[in-house]
């Protein structure tokens, strides 16, 4: 009988891939910011970070970072202390390098990523925040009858929690002053390297000089920093303390507190504008130097707005949506009128279970899509939306959506629905709070579409590492709507001629995959800004295809296994020097796109010949491990000797293995060690740095009588 396949196991394995096995990963960032116009000294804890030759630093306001040895016997700081009784160190955040950043006098103040690159690639990011207060870092362990002594106000608070430690602080206050206390905590650690003792939740009050508590704040709005703003009864002296909600800690659980009398602005109405247009914002806050303001978004979606202060200071910022200039928008109409695709429209909610209610007119099967945006926008409001029909019946209702770029979002609120209309006819939207609250911090932004999106795509890590001569490999996620199912197919703009692309399209139904870049052996070394989109082909709708721009991201982890999508600026691949080795299928030196290894009836194993190409010099061991390895298949160790380049791999499939017409996907991936380690002369020697590579794609089809 013919032989018939019925089953590819298809290996995306990609070119030389030059990877920190374990990557250079950053846990947090001590002070984790500084004051314009000044220099500061930061410590970077984390894993792998020790060969980091260059800081980079996003946005403006930077004028040089750079890493240094410190004189310890100068450093004069206050070390935590480790208690070995509840310890919660943890090895991803051992290591230690120390960086000098100098700040413009002229930068704008907010949030920077700050990264580092070594000769393997470039680390994840964290935040550095440039300031307009002057840093004061925490000096001694203190407590409430022995704290630190704060200098002078406004200042910006630096320090460590440790387990069990709460962090005092006292100063000097007037009567009548409007004090603000804004701690920045998750802010400056998004994520958790190891889950565990997990998120930093900071907790913060003030107290008077008789101990008596005159503020608290464990969230605010929906954050977790606290912020505190309070009017000072009496003059005296204050005493401001923080610790973590439930008393763990570690070097990741950082702080910056701005304290004073300083601008702080809550929240504003409206917090949406046509792109390029003037609107009239009416502010909402504290120590404030005018009660309104003119402001231009610059973008579509998120804008940032900040507003002036006393003494020239700027709020803290707070979102402002951008309208395309496309779309019909109105600011709180006296009438709602008959929505229609491409009307946005701007409200709030003016007293306790208050429904707002809108008139829209659909044709039979036409595409109903309604989308209101509150937590994302920074209002409190929790919107739960109605369809009825003419006759007053509820046809359809939505509460909550999750929306993946929202990133850290865990309280996703919004509402979004879509549907294609039976009938002909007027219809009636109603919008409500689901739990009935109101006020001027209730807003919400109505937009009427022609569709929601069938699908949402995202790159991870939003900067790619790839070596001359080498690969780098990039995750896709794919967020559609529950039967979206069809195949996509990749584009990237922004490569150079000469670099080449895999694997880029889909199986039918993927929610993840994985796309590599190859670059030639003469590639510059430099940053490629690059885009990639997705393209679908519509079931159904012969021809008709919809086209998604992927949004960059960085993948992180929240506890465990839970992970976040957390939007960066742009999808970056930096350009490396070459590794020392690379991996090739075959003893040949002819490369093809794809190589196929048959496996017969009745095989247990599948002979797989690895071919190491060693550079000049290299002689380091090197280990081959099998990248998402797939159920069906085992791999035991292997091991290549201090100089062997052949062998023959042995892939052996699980006797549990049942035989179908399914696909599977994996990469290969050769974990070996070698030299990374900067010398006195600053030249780069080749031993002890860990990297990874991988081979070309290949594929295992499987066969039967």
């Amino acid at each position: 009988m013919k032989k018939a396949p019925i089953l590819s196991i298809i290996f995306l394995v990609i070119g030389t891939t030059y990877l920190s096995a374990q990557k250079m990963t950053m846990g947090f960032i001590y002070p984790a910011g500084g004051e314009r116009g000044t220099t500061v000294n930061i410590e970077i804890g984390g894993l792998n970070i020790k060969n980091a030759t260059e800081v980079l630093i996003s946005g403006d306001g930077i004028i040089s970072a750079s890493i240094y040895t410190p004189d310890e016997s100068a450093d004069k700081r206050k070390r935590p202390i480790r208690r070995k009784l509840n310890d919660q160190s943890s090895p991803q955040l051992e290591e230690r390098i120390f960086v000098k950043v100098t700040i413009d006098k002229k930068a704008s103040p907010g949030l920077r990523d700050l990264r580092l690159k070594s000769a393997g690639g470039i680390s994840n990011k964290l935040p550095f925040e440039i300031g307009q207060y002057p840093n004061q870092l925490e000096e001694k362990e203190s407590t409430a009858t022995n704290p630190n002594q704060v200098r002078q106000l406004p200042v910006t608070l630096c320090g460590q929690i440790m387990p069990g430690e709460i962090d005092y602080y006292s100063f000097q206050s007037t009567k009548g002053m409007q004090l603000v206390a804004a701690a920045k905590g998750r802010a400056l650690v998004p994520y958790i390297a190891d889950a565990v003792p997990g998120w930093f939740q900071p907790v913060m009050r003030i107290t008077n000089s008789k101990g008596k508590e005159i503020a608290f704040c464990d969230d605010y709005r929906n954050s977790v920093d606290p912020v505190i703003i309070t009017t000072i009864p009496e003059t005296d002296t204050y005493t401001l303390s923080i610790h973590d909600a439930i008393f763990r800690g570690r070097e990741d659980f950082n702080y910056r507190i701005e304290l004073g009398e300083i601008p702080f602005l809550v929240s504003a109405s409206p917090v949406a504008g046509k792109v390029g247009k003037k609107t009239k914002v009416d502010l909402i806050g504290v120590n404030l130097k005018q009660n309104n303001l003119t402001y231009i978004p610059l973008r579509e979606e998120r804008n940032m707005l900040n507003a002036p202060g006393k003494n020239n200071y700027l709020s803290n910022p707070i979102i402002f949506w951008g309208v395309s200039k496309t779309d019909n928008f109105q600011i709180t109409p006296k009438m709602h009128p008959v929505l229609e695709v491409g009307d946005v429209i701007f409200d709030a909610l003016d007293g306790p279970n208050q429904v707002k209610s809108y008139e829209l007119y659909a044709r039979k099967n036409e595409n109903f899509a309604i989308d209101v945006l509150a937590r994302r926008i920074g209002s409190m409001m929790d919107p739960f939306i109605i369809i009825k029909d003419a006759s007053g019946k509820t046809i359809q209702t939505t509460d909550d959506i999750e929306d993946a770029k929202q990133g850290l979002m865990t309280h996703h609120a919004d509402a979004q629905l879509q549907f294609r209309v039976k009938n002909e006819g007027t219809y009636t939207l109603e919008i409500q709070d689901l739990i009935g609250n109101y006020g001027q911090d209730h807003f919400y932004l109505l937009k009427r579409k022609e569709n929601i999106p069938a699908f949402e795509v995202f790159v991870s890590p939003a900067n790619l590492s790839i070596p001359k001569g080498g690969t780098g490999i990039f995750r896709v996620d794919i967020f559609g709507k529950e039967k979206f199912t069809p195949a996509l197919e990749f584009s990237i703009k922004g490569l150079p001629k000469g670099f080449k692309l895999s694997n880029l399209k889909t199986r039918p139904g993927t929610k993840t995959w994985e796309i590599s870049i190859t670059a030639p052996d003469d590639a510059e070394e430099k940053q490629l800004h690059l885009e990639v989109s997705a393209t679908a082909t519509i079931k159904g709708k012969e021809g008709e295809t919809v086209t998604q721009k992927a949004i960059a991201a960085d993948n992180m982890m929240q506890a465990f296994y839970y992970t976040h999508h957390i939007p960066a600026a742009g999808f970056v691949a930096d350009i490396t020097e070459a590794a020392p080795f690379s991996l090739q299928l075959g003893t040949s030196s002819n490369r093809s796109s794809q190589h196929v290894f048959m496996i017969n009836p009745g095989d247990s194993v599948i002979p797989i010949p690895i071919r190491i190409n060693r550079k000049a010099g290299f002689t380091e061991p090197v280990e081959l491990a099998l990248h998402k390895k797939p159920k069906q298949l085992l791999l035991d160790p292997v091991s290549f000797a201090p100089g062997e380049t052949e062998k023959t791999i042995l892939l052996r499939i699980n006797p549990d293995f049942k035989k179908s017409t399914r696909r599977y996907r994996g990469t290969f991936s050769i974990v070996g060690t070698v030299n990374g380690e900067i010398d006195k002369k600053g030249k780069r020697t080749f031993q002890n740095a860990l990297f990874r590579e991988y081979s070309e794609i290949f594929v295992l089809e499987l066969t039967q009588e």
